[in-house]
């Protein structure tokens, strides 16, 4: 039933109600307390991250950081960058001990900068090998998450 404003109300139409419907509470989670009150139900209060949630976090930024100049240093040598421009040295100098112990995988040659167009697969190679090293701290990390009430 619609109603106009124009039109006169009249007392003896019967406007329908909807049907409201108790919906029940879903059971907590593993890590919730639970607190009841009296008369209202009970409620869920949840703890909040805990602590293994932070060093997560602190795990991804400090390999984000690493990632971000692992893709600079590739991107840099792809280019041709000038080794002696200060921040193009500083970022060859920051990622080399990263990059070092990815050297020899393939049997090339050590790469340096000259000011020519070089892919470094040593950098390529760190690159995957860190953010698998990552993803398996971040995995152990959630173990503890993961376990099954009893």
């Amino acid at each position: 039933m619609t109603y106009r404003e124009d039109e006169p109300i009249d007392d003896t139409q019967v406007v329908e109600r909807e049907r409201v419907v108790e919906r029940r509470a879903d059971p907590p989670p593993a890590n919730a307390n639970v607190n009841v009150s009296s008369g209202a139900g009970t409620t869920y209060v949840d703890p909040g991250p805990g602590p293994l949630y932070y060093a997560r976090r602190v795990i991804a930024l400090l390999f984000g950081i690493l990632f971000v100049l692992l893709i600079l240093r590739i991107v840099l040598l792809l280019l041709g960058a000038n080794e002696g421009n200060g921040i193009v040295d500083g970022i060859y100098s920051i990622t080399e001990p990263f990059v070092a112990p990815f050297r020899g995988v393939f049997s090339m040659d050590v790469v340096r900068p000259v000011g020519r167009s070089v892919l470094d697969i040593a950098a390529v190679v760190a690159l995957v090998g860190y953010i698998l090293i990552e993803l398996l701290i971040l995995a152990i990390l959630r173990l503890p998450n993961d376990r099954v009430p009893a």
